[in-house]
């Protein structure tokens, strides 16, 4: 898998899987855009390690519920970099509330921030890949809660199917260009943001046994972003030791 002197971009990569994502894609050679939505110790420290591996890597900065902040941030890409091969949406953001509860301006920034956000990342990008008419790579950080809801994760997992809807949608249309658009579905991760008192709740739903680590989903990210990936689009891989494979009533609310 040739990456040397590739150029990606790993939405949501201070810490978590965005890190592991932007991380292995600058071990394989690629000139890595690590972004936050402020600027943090976090993101700092993320650049930091990724430059070590790939030194030619940059941070941005842009709050995803501001579209004029993501028009700023590719404007700053287009100033370093002659193009973009990879984009990685994994940003998100949760922010939980019963239905009859769920105010709209917090349905509105989720979705923003996991819908919106995404959808003009990639229109950028698209534009960028086919200015380079070398085509490129999408991949979408999507999650099992696009299929299965838990209570009060309504807006977040409305986001996360419609994203679903969104990879296709964008990979029928961009095929003609060389551009491959693929989904990660994401189970049960182990990330900052899942403590491992929390962790051992999931384990009864999942046959594989195990929490997910950031890792794999990173492998899965490069392989999708190689050329051995060029006849694959509109995919969604799920990554979840099998617990979308039964779902019950036992189980617990993921």
């Amino acid at each position: 898998m040739e990456f040397k002197g590739k150029v990606a971009l790993v939405t949501g990569s201070s810490r978590g899987i965005g890190k592991t994502i932007a991380l292995e894609l600058a071990r394989k050679g690629c000139k890595v855009i690590v972004h936050g939505p402020q600027d943090s110790s976090d993101l700092c420290r993320s650049l930091e390690e990724v430059k070590k591996l790939s030194p030619d890597s940059i941070m941005v900065v842009a709050d995803f519920s501001k579209s004029a902040a993501i028009d700023k941030m590719f404007s700053q890409i287009k100033k370093t970099f002659a193009g973009l091969d990879i984009l990685v949406n994994n940003a998100a953001t949760q922010n939980p509330s019963p239905i009859l509860e769920l105010k709209e301006e917090d349905w509105d920034h989720v979705l923003s921030v996991n819908l919106k956000a995404p959808f003009l990342c990639s229109q950028h990008a698209a534009k960028m890949m086919c200015t380079n008419k070398a085509g490129g790579k999408i991949i979408n950080i999507s999650s099992v809660h696009a299929y299965d809801p838990r209570r009060y994760f309504a807006h977040y997992s409305a986001s996360k199917g419609a994203l679903e809807i969104l990879t296709k949608s964008l990979a029928l249309e961009l095929a003609q260009f060389n551009i491959q658009v693929n989904s990660i579905v994401a189970g049960a991760i182990a990330t900052e943001l899942t403590p491992l008192e929390r962790q051992s709740q999931f384990l009864t739903s999942i046959p594989a046994g195990r929490i997910g680590t950031t890792e794999e989903i990173a492998h899965l990210v490069t392989f999708l972003s190689s050329n051995q990936c060029d006849y694959l689009t509109g995919a969604s891989i799920t990554v979840d030791g099998g617990l979308t494979l039964g779902f019950c009533a036992s189980r617990p609310d993921l």
